[in-house]
Parts: structure tokens; sequence; C-alpha cells
């Protein structure tokens, strides 16, 4: 492989969502050509993964009324907001570039790309964390995922240029919305945007130059500006319907009773440890732990929070006691700290 597709879309998320399932297939059948490719969605979107139920995730009120729409993604994974300060990104290649790799191995192989990407764009020291997230100095500055259709793969994630926090709860039910202004505040710690490391926020162009030079190093291949062709754009007549029904964006429900949203509060010889979890078909989707406790080194408890994601229930104890060797929590050894943790998702 010695050429790429270059392509920069600003459009709404049908168009979006829709030529990210029609590439993933036509490269895969070999009717388009490997393709990385930079977005905004307009107008902004709030998008939820494959398997979640909208209005489990979003408050779909809130999010009409502030002009955002609402979609579903062919991926995977959690709810997110899509706007001008979060620009998305793609990366479209055959299967066959990853062959006998697994998911975690093809993740590290691809992550590459981001990463360098950031460097071009003047964040040093960005780095994959847990399964799917890449943080600069312990915080997460991007998201990625995968999709695969038909021997095609898509590699895609975000940028955050900047980032609001308040509109993110506002718009998405996460266990963190009925959180005090301190715990919002640790909230905020956890998340780092281009604008507070760099003292300015990069331009959209500034992120697509990056990540056509970062692809080309990794993949070490020409990058050069392309179209759609005639198949996809008959694809995509074809696709962009599905992405506009309402059994499509608002048809999945969880009706097993096993999804919910809690808060725990502990008082331990620690101090006090809040743990704030949200469980979906019996998988952990999400784990904040916040309180007035000491962990070292500090990013730790971020470390444990993005490993713990998006695992069956039943394996979260063996999980945290796995990093027994990775961190300390002063007064609470971290056999406590698991069995806590199982008590609140399993009580």
């Amino acid at each position: 492989m010695e050429y790429m597709r270059g392509l920069f879309h600003r459009a709404p998320a049908d168009f979006l969502l829709a030529s990210e399932e029609v590439l993933t297939r036509g490269v895969g059948l070999g009717l388009s050509p490997p393709t990385v490719r930079v977005n905004i969605f307009d107008p902004p979107a709030v998008l939820v993964g494959y398997n979640q139920d909208v209005y489990e995730e979003v408050n779909v009120e809130e999010a009409m009324k502030l002009g955002f729409s609402v979609n579903r993604r062919p991926s995977g994974g959690g709810a997110i907001l899509m706007y001008e300060d979060s620009p998305g990104w793609e990366i479209w290649l055959p299967q066959s570039l990853v062959e006998g790799l697994d998911i975690g191995q093809i993740y590290v192989e691809l992550a590459k790309i981001p990463l360098i990407a950031l460097r071009y764009l003047g964040i040093e020291n960005a780095r994959l964390r847990g399964k799917n997230d890449i943080e600069v100095g312990g915080r997460k500055i991007s998201g990625t995922g995968l999709y695969m259709d038909s021997g095609g793969i898509m590699f895609c994630g975000t940028v955050l240029l900047d980032f609001n926090t308040r509109l993110m709860l506002q718009l998405l039910r996460l266990p963190i919305e009925k959180m005090s202004d301190k715990d919002v505040e640790t909230f905020e710690k956890r998340i780092v945007t281009a604008r507070e490391i760099l003292g300015s926020k990069p331009s959209v162009r500034d992120v697509l130059e990056a990540f056509r030079r970062a692809v080309g190093d990794v993949l070490k291949v020409e990058v050069a500006d392309g179209d759609l062709n005639e198949w996809e754009l008959g694809e995509l007549q074809r696709t962009v319907e599905k992405y506009r029904s309402s059994n499509w964006i608002y048809g999945y429900k969880a009706t097993d009773g096993r999804t919910f949203t809690k808060i725990c509060k502990y008082k331990t010889a620690a101090g006090l440890l809040r743990i704030h979890v949200k469980v979906f078909e019996n998988i952990l989707e999400q784990i904040l732990l916040t309180g007035d406790f000491f962990a070292y080194p500090s990013t730790a408890i971020h470390e444990l929070e993005a490993n713990l994601k998006w695992i069956a229930v039943d394996d979260v104890p063996q999980k945290v006691i796995e990093f027994a060797d990775r961190m300390t929590i002063h007064g609470l050894s971290i056999y406590e700290l698991a069995n806590l943790i199982e008590n609140c998702i399993k009580d």
C-alpha cells in the first residue's frame, strides 16, 4: 500500500455515520481506497454506541433544545458529544493489514497514529491507557474505537481541542450528573484539552494536517486529497436513510432490569470513598472513584477506572486485585477496595 486518500467532511450526523459504515465495507471489499478522514459534526450531535439505549444515555429533550442532533454509531462504546471543539477522525484499512493480531494488539498498533498526530500538534507524552483511551499526564484527551465489516476495519476517535463539562453533564445521563460541584471539579481533572496544554486551541486544519502526517509516518504511505467515488456515493444514498430512521436511533431498549446508576459512599480508614458505577447488562460500563483519600501514584485511580470499564461484573474484583503492585491507597488495601467495589455493584 503506497497511497491513502485524505478526506475532510463537515456534515450532519446521518451522513458522517452512514459514511463510516459504507467506507468500512468498501475498503474491505476493495471498492474504496484506504482512507483517513477528519470530520466536524454540523449541527453538533450526541452519539450513543451501538448497544446503548438512547433514553438511558441522553437527555434527548435538552439536546434537541440546544440544537444537538441525536444518533447511534455503527460502532460500540459510550455516549459522546461531537461538535466544533471535538473533531472526529477515522482511519479505514483492510483487515489483512492487522491479520494475526487480537483486538488489544490492534489498538496498540493503530494507536501509534493518533499519538504521533498529537505530537505534531505540539502535545508530547500522550499514551494509550486501558483499552482505548489516550491520555496526557494521566488525563484523557481522546477516546478511540474499532468497527469491522466485510474485511474492512475503521479505527476512529476524537481530539478534545476544548471541553465544556457542564454541557456534557446537561446532555448525557452519566453517574456524575448528581455529583456535587467538588465532584464535578474532580471529574474535570480527569480530562485535558489541547487548549489547556498548549495555551491556545489548534484549528481543525491543524488536526487534519497532523493526522495525515501521522498516517504517512506510521503506515509509510503518501496521503493525497480525494473525493468519494461513484460506488460510495450510491451506497451512501441508500445507507443514510437508516441513520435518519427513528428505528435505528431509538430502537434499542434495555428490558432486563440490570441497567442502573448508583453512587455508594463508604467511610474508610483512608477517608471518604465514593464509588459511582453504571452497569449495563452485567457489564461495568462506567466507574469513578472520588473522595478525600490519598492514592499513590496520583494517576493510578484514573488508570484503574480505565481498566475496569466494559468488563463483566463478576471479573471486576480480580481486575482490581491485579493492581496490587501498581497503586497504594493509604489506609485501604487493594483487597478492601475490590470488596467495596464488588459490594457497590452487586448489592
